[in-house]
């Protein structure tokens, strides 16, 4: 076979090789925790986190549940702590609590009467690195403008969910900013 041709098959095998080792790519694996009590979802999301399991973010339900995903590579250690309330004010200051050691807002993982909050930090982290701030309110119209306001404080927003109690409800934003 001349060289030229042989070039080629090589060429041309690489070609599907690559392809197929791209292909067999191995996929995520998914844990789904649900528990009734607070104590026992931080234990089981500690210990999955310490097999590799990450908490999927955008998550919210009547019920105290989460999704974890283990991803195709070692991701580093990280510590998960959940904060539950009925009040937006006591949230806020175990937020403010949990960032002071390194802690960010991960996802809401219960809403109703008692809201569940998970803060994460990588595990070597022990030092604030971001201001966490909630805007509560019973109108939309009033979050829209507070929430603009406090964007132009250099927050963003990272999640929400709602208090609810016997006044009614009463919606949260929850936003973070880099420390300097």
């Amino acid at each position: 076979m001349p060289t030229g041709a042989r070039l080629a098959l090589l060429a041309a095998l690489l070609t599907v090789g690559a392809g197929v080792a791209r292909a067999q790519v191995t996929p995520p694996d998914y844990l789904v925790l649900d528990t009734a009590k607070t104590s026992t979802m931080q234990r089981e999301l500690q210990e999955a986190a310490d097999r590799g399991y990450r908490l999927v973010p955008g998550q919210g339900s009547w019920l105290l549940s989460a999704i974890m995903e283990k991803p195709a590579e070692e991701p580093p250690p990280i510590d998960y702590l959940l904060l539950a309330t009925s009040k937006s004010g006591t949230m806020q200051k175990e937020m403010n609590e949990a960032a002071s050691k390194g802690y960010r807002f991960a996802s809401v993982l219960g809403i109703g009467p008692e809201v569940v909050i998970c803060m994460e930090r990588r595990r070597a982290v022990t030092a604030r690195t971001h201001e966490q701030k909630l805007l509560a309110t019973t109108k939309i119209g009033t979050m829209e403008k507070e929430l603009l306001a406090e964007v132009a404080n250099g927050y963003r927003f990272v999640g929400q969910t709602v208090f609810v109690n016997w006044l009614g409800n009463e919606y949260v934003a929850i936003l973070e900013r880099r420390v300097p």
